[in-house]
């Protein structure tokens, strides 16, 4: 496949929209955890940077980064968001401290395993959101709620007329993921 500039110059900006949510969390919270879901989709999309960019070795590992970033990476995101949120600002743990780890490990295998896991987790989290953003008045979350649906609309295949729907998508997602950095930011 030859080089699709357009879709590495997406997946970039997408990664670089990651590095910084990411780095703004991190200096606020100081919780390597809430910016999980950051790293996981900033890796994927930078995979994608090289995959797009002409290096056709790296096809595989983008799928496999891209579906655990989907399937884990954006669920674990808005379930920290909704937690945080509900719990004003102050992340609530999911189980004992600590064990968080575990429950990330979970979350990939059953999305490894199950494929209906992996179609239930963005839908389920993503209510869960919504009704923490509602509760709390939390505009930047339900900005994030809106481009993560939109992103999802657009899908990832064709094309838009001279626009391929992946650079769309990955423009949304970018809007969708600053905007609950923004909504987790808020909340504390």
């Amino acid at each position: 496949m030859p080089a699709q500039i357009t879709t590495a110059v997406s997946d970039a900006i997408l990664a670089l929209t990651c590095l910084l949510c990411s780095y703004e969390i991190f200096l606020k919270r100081e919780d390597v955890f809430v910016i999980y879901g950051f790293i996981l989709v900033g890796i994927a999309s930078t995979a994608g940077v090289f995959r797009f960019g002409g290096c056709e070795s790296v096809k595989d590992l983008h799928r496999a980064l891209s579906s655990h970033a989907g399937a884990v990476g954006l669920p674990w995101l808005m379930l920290l968001s909704a937690s945080i949120q509900l719990n004003r600002g102050l992340k609530l743990s999911l189980v004992s401290p600590g064990w968080d780890i575990f429950v990330i490990l979970g979350m990939h295998v059953c999305t490894i395993q199950y494929e209906n896991t992996r179609q239930m987790l963005v839908p389920a989290t993503l209510i869960g959101l919504l009704y923490a953003a509602t509760v709390n008045s939390n505009h930047f979350h339900l900005a994030g709620i809106a481009l993560l649906t939109l992103s999802g609309l657009i899908g990832i295949s064709g094309k838009f007329g001279p626009v391929h729907r992946v650079d769309l998508f990955h423009f949304a997602l970018a809007g969708s993921l600053y905007a609950f950095k923004s909504g987790i930011l808020y909340a504390i």
